[in-house]
């Protein structure tokens, strides 16, 4: 399939020479194919995977997870520790504070030619603390006092937090916009900062800059000119191509239209099946990781308020013979929140084995009675719910129409309503605009547990201008006082222990229903090197730097 593109733009295959060979152009450029399209790409607005891996070869952070999930700096010089003296903890007015100092490489530079510098992972800073702002997450932002810059050249950043911190040096929100660009904007469209025109086509820097976004064609990064050392990237060019249907971005990765698919497109199935066709011209990469499919049940729905119903859709749904059918079981049955692989694994938590029995017993108790036509009522009332996922996904829609028929078995009338990543990210779920349940997976890091998905005060609503991602709506007294606990106890044990306490409740009141555990799955042409995928929320092209067509 051919994507069009709009009006008279010119595709980025007509940007090349016409006596440039696919051969000759494709040593120097990759375009990969991704079925979601971001929300933006103005850092402290990006809420999507998608936005993710398209800004991730372009922004500058001060430490990233590689693909072996050790943590490691990269516009900053070193980790500031306790051992080195770059992290402090110290008392003033009775309060135990913390202050973390960074020191800026030298060889980092905007596009422009100007230096990064303290000023600019500032500015993010500010944007995220000011609260007219459509922020999704200032759990991080709300422990900082305040942030300086420091020495001449301003390369030293120092962080004064309000409490001891005990993710200070993960802290995704150490990204740096050019304050020389977007301070001028902020001071003039504080109020629409989200919508500027920046969103769209950011000034980036790292390896490559974004130079071109056609919304539902393309997106394309180009080498930063002033980039250089380590980051000198080998390659001149990064398309993305927006290709919603999975089975299309197969058929363009057989057709050469695109030469990768990102972890963001081939499903579980789909690869295994692409490898044994085309493993010869193909890698194929599989990917264990902190990939957490799920259902998100919304706890205002006057049907899934109540436990003792969604604990019988838990009994009622057959997940590991959806893991054997969908997976060959390769995918295991979730759980809860974190894989064998995590420190915060729990495997004493509170399970749901299949149990169609059990399930229909607990719909009798809670007073679901069936009907002539086999959905169960009450109230006059039916049993009915949505169940959403992302529009075009072929293994979520296989994935709900086995659900579905579990629960109608049940005599639960479940109906599929599905929308594009876009819409069910930026919108349905940000304003909590589902009735039901939604079907989606979060990207976790190695090193902590998110807390803005489960804590009370990251529930979006009008009130705190819709900030958080608890999307359940999901509040629990002793969850919430673990969740916020964890972010100052600096003993990694303890930490570890609140963790896994926090998983055993949120298993025993299920305000999601945990499905499996996701295998990143992508695929290159051959040739290709440097790919590394990681399997948790560092996404591929954190080293897109190093790619290079041999």
């Amino acid at each position: 399939m051919i994507l069009g593109l709009a009006g008279c733009k010119k595709t980025p295959a007509a940007d090349k020479p016409a006596d440039a060979s696919p051969e000759k152009a494709r040593k120097k450029s990759i375009t990969i194919g991704i079925t979601q399209e971001p929300d933006t790409l103005f850092l402290p607005f990006k809420e999507m995977a998608a936005s993710e891996e398209i800004s991730r070869p372009t922004p500058y952070t001060l430490t990233i997870y590689d693909e072996d999930w050790a943590l490691v700096p990269w516009a900053a010089k070193d980790i500031p520790t306790l051992d080195n003296g770059g992290l402090e903890v110290f008392e003033e007015s009775g309060t135990k504070k913390m202050r973390s100092t960074w020191v800026i490489k030298d060889e980092f530079h905007w596009p422009d030619g100007k230096p990064l510098v303290a000023d600019d992972f500032i500015l993010t800073f500010e944007i995220y603390q000011d609260k007219s702002q459509e922020i999704i997450d200032r759990t991080v932002v709300e422990k900082i006092e305040k942030m300086e810059a420091r020495g001449e050249d301003h390369k030293t950043l120092v962080v004064t937090w309000k409490e001891p911190y005990a993710y200070y040096a993960t802290y995704r929100q150490h990204e740096a916009v050019p304050a020389h660009v977007v301070r001028p904007l902020y001071n003039q469209h504080r109020s629409d900062l989200k919508r500027q025109p920046f969103g769209t086509k950011p000034m980036l820097a790292g390896a490559f800059t974004i130079s071109e976004w056609v919304p539902g064609s393309h997106i394309i990064a180009r080498r930063n000119p002033a980039a250089t050392g380590f980051l000198a990237p080998k390659l001149d060019e990064i398309i993305w191509r927006i290709i919603p249907q999975t089975n299309t971005l197969e058929a363009n990765l057989v057709s050469g239209t695109v030469d990768a698919v990102s972890t963001i497109g081939l499903s579980f199935d789909q690869a295994v099946e692409f490898e044994k066709r085309h493993g010869k011209d193909f890698d194929v990469y599989f990917t264990e990781g902190l990939i957490w499919e799920h259902i998100d049940f919304n706890l205002d729905s006057d049907v899934l308020k109540d436990l003792k119903v969604r604990q019988a859709l838990a009994h009622g749904a057959n997940r590991a013979a959806i893991s054997e059918k969908l997976f060959a079981g390769k995918q295991p049955v979730a759980h809860g929140s974190q894989p064998t692989r995590s420190a915060f694994y729990n495997p004493d938590v509170k399970k749901y084995p299949y149990d169609p029995a059990k399930a229909a017993a607990l719909l009798d108790e809670a007073g679901w009675t069936r009907t002539g036509d086999g959905i169960r009522q009450k109230g006059g009332k039916p049993l009915a719910f949505t169940l959403m996922t992302t529009a075009g996904d072929k293994v979520r829609e296989k994935v709900q129409a086995l659900l579905q028929a579990d629960w109608r078995e049940l005599g639960v009338d479940v109906s599929i309503k599905n929308e594009p990543a876009k819409v069910l990210f930026g919108e349905t779920l940000r304003h909590r605009k589902f009735d039901g349940g939604a079907m989606f997976a979060w990207m976790m890091d190695p090193g902590q547990m998110l807390d803005t998905l489960w804590r009370c005060d990251y529930i979006p609503q009008k009130d705190n201008n819709h900030q958080g991602q608890n999307y359940t709506g999901w509040c629990d007294p002793e969850a919430d006082k673990l969740l916020k606990g964890m972010t100052t106890e600096l003993d990694a044990q303890k930490r570890v222990e609140m963790a896994k306490r926090v998983e055993a409740i949120m298993a025993e009141q299920l305000p999601t229903l945990p499905l499996y555990f996701r295998v990143d799955v992508s695929a290159t042409k051959k040739g290709l090197s440097g790919w590394k995928p990681t399997g948790h929320l560092q996404p591929v092209t954190w080293n897109a730097h190093e790619w290079v067509w041999e």
